[in-house]
């Protein structure tokens, strides 16, 4: 009897396993176009034997009480997995440097209709028709309008070079709440799981499906490392850092850096930053990973302009011949070193940041040229200071401060300012601002003060009755090109203004730039006529030729220096070689992301005939089941009304 009761078992397990089969199989088909779904499978074993004694008692003999599910499993490649979110990391990190540059691009507006190109070119056009005749009104005219466009459009440029950094400071600050809610959900999701496969009855299968979608949206973000626990739950360190452990969530934070409102993510439970500030990706490193990695360093940490750029010491500058000069000379080279170093560390990675550097060093250069040509200039070295009509002391261009007994010294914002070690115990000092013994504390003796001046003897003059001299094409915002003073024999001289109406520093550079209301109101004032009132050809030839003469070089480390209009060609060139080389990049990592989830699809994807196939085999097997259990069941039935009657 009881051999003829486990047959019955036998039957039940096949009905139950088979039902199981067939459950699996319709949620496969039901989840068939869902995103993230991973293949469940079911895998059958042996129940337990029952022993039964032998003639001889003394061996066993055994027989099976049927088939079990011994897991439903899901049909995932764990190294495919790892590979796919390796390389859809690296692929978010070059992504976000791509589309910076063709944001660049786009703002120059090179590929589409009106270029920046056109400005320039317009603008040179105008100084050459204005050197054929100084003195005609049409043509200064001309240049007043050209000069106009010319410098709107450089702002606008400019404005939208800053516009799309404070757009990648939006992204960081996004991305970073992104990260942290992906890392809750995985958190939840890992308790979750934990809890349900604690009893080792039942598998979170489709709680583990959308955890690892979680883990490969979070591995674009931020580079990622991770592995599964003993109950379960996934541990994940983000950029070396624990991010996700059993027992936390280490929520990433965000500093603001001072005096811009960029942001720079952290760890503030670990009080350091995500990233290590002036590190450089390296595919060579496996370091190129993570979209937030790459949205950083497109947006740099900063905001700068032309004064950002080294500039090379010219060595006839200096008395070569003498152990003075060249030593003078090595300290101007070491200072550009320096600033080289720095340059190349934490600006020429950004490209937004090289863009703003680069663009506002050659806009610099052209209205600097044409000013100074305009409005020539003279140095002037004094131990005393020039005051105004009020009697204010006037701003010099340089302080120079000799045998100071501090290695640093500070500026009136309170940034330090090295000095050169004269070997003696003192240091000398060069600054354009005069410099304090400590933060807020007591002014330097001052040795000598450094002034540019208008040259009288060169200058040219306005057409006007007044005859006016010193008129700049382009001036700053709210800032006078020159304060006027006397000097000891009762002359009126003009000396360089270097402040603002407010007190503040203000240099020639974008976001300071306009065209000089007195000469747009009153083109006669263009001083390009001689004091007799004739044209000033020398003057008009030199501003036509100073088109053609070296300005600068696209970089620090390159000296082949180039004119205005070739500077501007090579710096585009630069960014569509950087673009291409980006957008092969993006192409070839988009190749390898997609030929991983497509091996991840072949695996783990849900096949419809397949499953059809499934279920038609699990139901034959479910009725094959069915059919045994009730031919036992009559078995049964009949032994038992057979012996009854006996």
């Amino acid at each position: 009897m009881a051999n003829g009761m486990a047959a019955l078992f036998v039957g039940t397990t096949g009905l139950r396993t088979s039902q199981t089969a067939l459950n699996t199989t319709a949620h496969n088909l039901s989840n068939i176009n869902t995103s993230g779904y991973t293949r469940q499978q079911v895998t059958f074993s042996d129940t337990q034997y029952a022993d039964v004694n032998s003639k001889d008692k003394v061996s066993y003999a055994s027989y099976g009480l049927g088939v079990a599910v011994s897991e439903v499993r899901r049909i995932r490649d764990q190294f495919i997995d790892q590979a796919y979110r390796s390389e859809n990391s690296r692929l978010g990190y070059y992504d976000s440097q791509y589309k910076a540059v063709q944001e660049i691009e786009d703002q120059f507006g090179e590929m589409q209709g009106v270029t920046y190109e056109s400005y320039l070119t317009d603008l040179y056009n105008s100084v050459n028709e204005l050197a054929k005749n100084p003195t005609s009104t049409v043509a200064r005219s001309s240049l007043i309008q050209n000069a106009t466009a010319f410098i709107e459009k450089s702002e606008a440029v400019y404005k939208g070079l800053r516009d799309y950094q404070t757009t990648l400071n939006t992204q960081v600050k996004n991305m970073v709440n992104s990260i942290n809610s992906l890392g809750e959900k995985i958190y939840n999701l890992n308790k979750k799981i934990a809890k349900i496969e604690a009893p080792g009855i039942e598998d979170a299968n489709d709680l583990r499906d959308e955890r690892d979608a979680a883990i490969d949206e979070l591995s674009k973000y931020i580079d990622i490392t991770y592995y599964e626990a003993d109950n379960g739950e996934t541990v994940i360190t983000a950029e070396g850092i624990p991010f996700v452990t059993v027992g936390r969530l280490a929520a990433m934070g965000t500093r603001v850096v001072e005096g811009t409102n960029l942001v720079i993510p952290t760890w503030p439970g670990y009080e350091r930053d995500v990233y290590e500030d002036g590190k450089s990706a390296s595919n060579m490193d496996d370091t190129d990973k993570g979209e937030l990695k790459g949205l950083l360093i497109a947006r740099g940490n900063m905001v700068v302009d032309y004064t950002v750029v080294p500039v090379a010491p010219d060595s006839a500058d200096y008395d070569m011949n003498t152990a003075d000069g060249r030593a003078a000379y090595q300290d101007a080279y070491d200072k550009y070193m320096e600033d080289q170093k720095y340059y190349n560390t934490y600006v020429e990675p950004s490209a937004i940041l090289s863009a703003m550097a680069g663009f506002d060093k050659l806009v610099n250069g052209i209205v600097e040229k044409i000013n100074d040509i305009l409005c020539p200039e003279v140095t002037q070295v004094r131990t005393t200071p020039y005051t105004g009509a009020d009697g204010t002391e006037i701003q010099a261009d340089i302080y120079t401060y000799n045998s100071v007994s501090q290695a640093v010294l500070y500026d009136r914002y309170g940034r330090e300012v090295k000095g050169t070690d004269n070997g003696d115990g003192t240091f000398s000092y060069e600054s354009g601002e005069k410099l304090y013994d400590s933060i807020g504390g007591n002014a330097v003796t001052i040795d000598s003060y450094t002034y540019s001046m208008l040259d009288m003897d060169s200058t040219g003059y306005g057409m006007d009755d007044d005859k006016t001299v010193g008129t700049e094409l382009f001036s700053r915002k709210g800032t006078e090109r020159y304060v006027k003073a006397t000097d000891a024999a009762g002359k009126t001289i003009y000396i360089r203004n270097n402040l603002n109406q407010t007190g503040y520093e203000s240099l020639y550079k974008l976001g300071n730039l306009q065209i000089n209301p007195e000469a747009s109101q009153n083109v006669g004032k263009i001083p390009l006529s001689t004091v007799q009132g004739k044209e000033d050809f020398d003057t008009a030839k030199k501003l036509a030729d100073v088109w053609s003469e070296k300005f600068a070089s696209l970089n620090p480390e390159n000296y082949a220096k180039s004119n205005f209009m070739s500077f501007y060609n090579n710096f585009i060139g630069e960014y569509a070689t950087m673009g291409k080389a980006l957008s092969n990049y993006v192409s070839n990592q988009t190749t390898m992301v997609d030929g991983y989830d497509n091996q991840r699809l072949q695996t783990e994807g849900v096949s419809s005939d397949e499953e059809l196939e499934k279920m038609i085999k699990y139901q034959q097997a479910y009725n094959a089941a069915s059919r045994y259990v009730n031919v036992v069941s009559e078995m049964l039935e009949h032994l038992v009304t057979s012996l009854g009657n006996a």
